[in-house]
């Protein structure tokens, strides 16, 4: 039996759930969480025969570790063989002089294999990202953009009266998939006054100017974001979705919510829009430590909507979200 990986543009309106209190819910999940580099783009530093030519952005690592993929690659609604595995680290630069003759680079921890509990206070591991900041010359990363899947099998649930088989048969269920954009500033070390607004020497800044990791695509979210002084915190929901593209009988009644927390790094601040060479559009991002590893920690939980009138308050149509599901042919 050939099975294949759907994604569907889901409009769940508040509507058509009934009621939480009898709905079949999974209490437990066993989950893998993949995530990589789609793609990238680099400073322009050399002239080759016609035209400019792209800088040495070198790209590896598999983002499936060897597992089945879980990500929708080329975005044309299926999971299936014309996708690819994606790159996990990113490497740039020629050494500076003055550094500790290393490469700067993004590095994504991928795939993460684990359990989670629906509705536990603690946080599941996620697909962390290091970037390793060294001082570096000519080439410089720019931009690229990073996807998100994370694949969950049931482990334990309750059914009250629904159908078991259905959950089992239909697994394994995809939260939506993110594509996050990032880009990336290389700050001048010797600058008195950083981009993120402090001085030289202090805090995020205390190696020379601490490089700008700008977050894009959350604005596209529907529920509030969260922004601490080291994190950033934001939620998409989901429902169980059978074969017929439609919330799974019974199990389909309970909305999920899925809690993405990335942190570890000095956020910007709404104010911190940069100088000339640096783009004024700054709503999410951190400061990375120059000469340092720095880790963005992913971390994310799982809750259910208590009441239905919580979709109402929040206004939400969940509209535009990517579910995965699977397909049996």
């Amino acid at each position: 039996m050939n099975s294949k990986l759907k994604v569907c543009a889901s409009i769940l309106a508040a509507s058509i759930i009934s009621s939480t209190a009898t709905a079949g819910v999974v209490t437990e999940w066993s989950y893998s969480n993949q995530a990589g580099f789609l793609n990238w783009a680099g400073t322009h530093d050399s002239y080759g025969e016609n035209s400019w030519t792209d800088d040495d952005v070198a790209a590896s690592g598999d983002s499936t570790g060897g597992d089945a993929n879980v990500l929708d690659t080329n975005f044309d609604g299926v999971v299936d063989g014309n996708d690819v595995s994606l790159a996990t680290t990113l490497e740039w630069g020629t050494p500076a002089f003055d550094g500790n003759g290393q490469k700067s680079s993004l590095v994504i921890d991928s795939p993460v294999n684990d359990n989670l509990t629906t509705n536990d206070w603690e946080w599941a591991q996620g697909t962390n990202v290091n970037h390793n900041n060294y001082k570096i010359n000519d080439d410089e990363l720019t931009n690229a953009t990073l996807l998100d899947g994370l694949a969950l099998t049931p482990a334990s649930w309750e059914a009250f009266g629904d159908d078991e088989n259905v959950l089992l048969d239909n697994a394994p269920y995809f939260a939506p998939q993110l594509a996050f954009g990032i880009n990336f500033y290389e700050t001048d070390n010797n600058a008195a006054q950083c981009p993120d607004g402090f001085a030289n020497g202090e805090g995020s800044n205390v190696n020379g100017c601490g490089d700008i990791f700008q977050v894009t695509g959350l604005e596209h979210l529907q529920l509030p974001i969260v922004v601490g002084d080291d994190f950033l915190e934001f939620t998409v929901p989901f429902v169980l979705m059978g074969a017929d593209h439609q919330p799974l009988e019974g199990w389909g009644d309970t909305v999920y919510l899925v809690t993405t927390r990335i942190s570890g790094l000095k956020t910007l601040e709404s104010d911190e829009c940069f100088n000339d060479n640096v783009s004024t559009s700054c709503p999410y991002g951190f400061v990375t430590v120059e000469e340092d590893d720095n880790v963005l920690a992913a971390e994310f939980k799982i809750r259910t909507v208590p009441e239905p009138s919580t979709l109402a308050i929040f206004g939400l149509g969940i509209v535009g979200f990517s579910l995965l599901r699977r397909k049996k042919a």
